[in-house]
């Protein structure tokens, strides 16, 4: 028997209605018990088109014995009978239902992974889920998601990204400064290893040796008001001891963004490189297909960090 964590979310149509038939339908499965729902809670779109209304926010904490992926293909069912309609990422939905948790499963595949790569960030995740799962724990490392949403509200919105190259972490630090007003640190890297362009980099237009460019200096400090949102391209040093007092200076990130860049034949690498054995430090999974789309996520991540969510319900009898 599992411990499960089911994501809910909607913002078009008659929100209402919509997410409390979805609860109703997954309350009623066969499939799964315990079931206890959040309260529910409003939060405002993150990322995609504009336009787009608030949306309605839950989680449902369950027991199950059934795999994660036969739970994600019930949750899709019900998605496709209540009139989803799926066309471009962040678009306003009718219903979204995710897999957030699975137990102690860490990995998957092409058409899930758990735990959800980026649940670490949503506090319209994590805020909900401390009502009914705040005990349940991050199988990778051992926080509970009480731990970790009080962790995301305190110190600044902050990443440290790690993984693809030096020549992109860097690029997408300016970018993030450029289009987001981002304050960013980056690495310090001799100007005459680095590729003429972000294309080059990305391409491998330029000698193969400067992939992995020499950094100086990387561990340069990390010095911000109280706050500033930050990215930096390096993971600054982290307390020896991880305790909830250890981690609550600005100059830490709140999570570590690991990345790695990918293409149709490499997704969804293997669960030890998704995320690795010894990580104690919360991590927001990024697979890398296309860069101007990764600036997006990740400014889309650190607002994520900081979304207002509002109880609109007393209790989790909403959809009853």
């Amino acid at each position: 028997m599992a411990q499960c964590l089911i994501s809910f979310g909607s913002n078009l149509g008659d929100r209402d209605s919509v997410i409390a038939q979805a609860a109703s339908m997954v309350a009623s499965s066969s499939m799964l018990s315990s079931f206890a729902t959040s309260r529910l809670f409003e939060t405002p779109p993150i990322g995609g088109p504009e336009g787009q209304e608030p949306f309605l926010n839950a989680v449902a904490a369950c027991e199950t014995t059934h795999s994660a992926i036969e739970i994600l293909a019930f949750l899709q069912s019900v998605e496709t009978e209540l009139g989803r309609q799926r066309r471009k990422r962040w678009d306003a939905r009718s219903i979204d239902l995710d897999v957030v948790l699975h137990g102690a499963l860490v990995g998957g595949g092409a058409a899930l992974v758990v735990p959800h790569p980026r649940y670490t960030a949503r506090q319209f995740v994590l805020q909900p889920a401390c009502d009914v799962a705040g005990h349940y724990r991050d199988p990778r490392f051992g926080w509970t998601l009480t731990q970790l949403s009080k962790h995301l509200s305190s110190g600044n919105a902050s990443l440290a990204l790690v993984g693809a190259d030096a020549a992109t972490r860097a690029w997408l630090c300016e970018r993030l400064k450029e289009d987001h007003g981002i304050r960013v640190f980056a690495e310090t890297i001799e100007a005459t290893k680095m590729p003429l362009s972000i294309d080059d980099a990305l391409t491998g237009r330029w000698k193969a040796e400067h992939r992995d460019a020499p950094v100086k200096n990387p561990a340069q400090p990390i010095d911000v008001d109280i706050d500033e949102t930050w990215v930096s391209a390096y993971v600054p040093e982290l307390p020896v001891e991880i305790t909830p007092e250890s981690t609550l200076a600005n100059n830490l990130p709140r999570l570590i963004a690991r990345m790695q860049r990918i293409t149709a034949e490499t997704c969804w690498p293997a669960p030890h490189r998704i995320w690795p054995a010894n990580s104690q430090w919360p991590e927001y999974r990024l697979e890398v297909d296309d860069l101007n789309w990764a600036v997006t996520e990740l400014a889309s991540a650190l607002d994520s960090m900081r979304c207002p969510v509002h109880p609109v319900t007393k209790d989790g009898n909403w959809w009853r």
